[in-house]
């Protein structure tokens, strides 16, 4: 059976590989607009975060099985994790919540966490002497087997498996997909005038996964991603770290550091081998969407800009007021603790955001032979190594109970407020154009 991926990111390129090791004899296909790994793809950053630190204990037990693997079980990812641990301001409530779904899964007094106030906090970590731990938190947490990984190289190394285990990768543009007489999906056509046909397609196009399916069949509602999905894209920012002292020197054994809470969400990845010895990565967790009109469906949908665009990459060219808000996540996190950080270079980071932030793993059930992979949410890429494990599951009919419910099409929706919530339009910031 012939099968194509649309969409060589996190969730595309750990699928092709698992279900080329699951069905070794078959045609796998896997489409990007890019070769690989393709710039503009969420999971193509400098680094990201590998952590377990989950309120909800089904994912915490996911994270948990891909730490492993970035740890020491798949030798595709293992190279690229760097274990510095990460730090968490946090609230004593969320505190408990987290080391009851450790306890629940690793055993009574196995939660991985050391626990410490805040002026404990600074005074261990110098660079944060500074801190201002803005929004309410409490305490921070410690969990030192968590990390940080070349999330680019990894990405790349994952397809390169694929690729060496037989898939075939095909360099195009996704513009919609084809149906036949009964509305069964039958391919896919680039913006290049080829079609690519299969008994099965796997939309894994992250951001621009509710814009395809719009222009591939804008008459038919059912077949739309309507609330279940939004494309956002959250603010990096690569800073320069000095020499010396006051500089670099701050974030020798630097864990990860994330501050969820308050009107100023953001986090830091301190200076490593993929960004540079003296580059730290500031991210604002603040989603912004792009809503444009699609004049097919007549509606308004978020996408991210359709051609290649060097803000889907790292680049000087933001408004200032984005500008400023990096600019904020350093002085919130080290103050005059660490001085003359510089911003060299900054990236808007797309991803598909679901309400509840559950992912889509799913049939769809509009169309016969489709099946979507999509809606990260901001959450996705510390699960590149087993993702696509549950994904082939889902394909031959075999994902338990509990995340064929989860994951659905058609599940009903219970909305979450988080920090990754979209909660602004890119269009209302003073400066921005495409």
């Amino acid at each position: 059976m012939a099968t194509i991926i649309v969409g060589a990111g996190c969730f595309g390129a750990s699928t092709a590989k698992f279900l080329k090791e699951t069905e070794p004899d078959a045609e796998v296909v896997l489409l990007d607009q890019a070769p690989f790994p393709d710039p503009a793809a969420a999971a193509h950053d400098l680094n990201k975060i590998i952590r377990a630190e989950y309120d909800d204990p089904m994912y915490m037990k996911l994270a948990l099985e891909a730490k492993e693997a970035w740890s020491r079980a798949d030798p595709v990812v293992a190279p690229f994790f760097h274990k510095t641990g990460a730090l968490w301001s946090i609230t004593a409530a969320r505190t408990q919540k987290l080391v009851d779904n450790y306890e629940t899964i690793l055993g009574p007094g196995k939660a991985p966490l050391e626990i410490m106030s805040l002026d404990k906090t600074r005074s261990r970590f110098p660079l944060l002497g500074s801190c201002r731990f803005e929004g309410g938190a409490e305490q921070c947490i410690l969990s030192p087997e968590a990390g940080w990984a070349d999330a680019a190289m990894a990405l790349q190394a994952m397809i390169k498996s694929a690729v060496d285990s037989g898939v075939r990768y095909e360099v195009g543009t996704a513009e919609k997909l084809e149906f036949g007489p009964d509305g069964a999906c039958t391919g896919v056509s680039t913006t290049d005038g080829r079609t690519f046909h299969a008994e099965r397609i796997v939309l894994s196009s992250g951001a621009y996964t509710p814009w395809l399916l719009a222009n591939s069949a804008p008459e038919n509602r059912d077949l739309q991603a309507g609330n279940r999905m939004k494309a956002a894209a959250v603010l990096m920012c690569l800073f320069k770290v000095p020499q010396g002292d006051a500089g670099l020197n701050m974030f020798k054994n630097a864990p990860v550091i994330v501050h969820p809470y308050g009107d100023f969400p953001a986090e830091c990845i301190p200076p490593g081998t993929s960004s540079g010895t003296d580059l730290a990565k500031c991210t604002h967790e603040f989603p912004y969407t792009r809503n444009i009109y699609n004049e097919a469906t007549k509606q308004e949908i978020s996408v991210p800009p359709l051609s290649h665009s060097d803000r889907m990459t790292w680049t000087r060219d933001l408004p200032d007021a984005l500008k400023a808000n990096s600019a904020r996540v350093r002085d919130m996190f080290f103050g005059d603790s660490v001085q003359g950080m510089t911003p060299k270079l900054y990236r808007l980071c797309w991803d598909i955001a679901t309400p509840d932030e559950d992912w889509i793993i799913s049939p769809h059930p509009a169309s016969k032979n489709l099946y979507v992979v999509a809606g990260g949410s901001f959450h996705g890429y510390k699960f590149l190594p087993i993702i696509g494990k549950y994904v082939v599951q889902m394909l031959h009919g075999k994902l338990s109970e509990e995340l064929t419910r989860r994951w659905a099409w058609d599940r009903e929706i219970v909305p979450i407020t988080t920090p990754y919530t979209p909660r602004g339009d890119l269009r209302d910031v003073p400066g921005y154009e495409d």
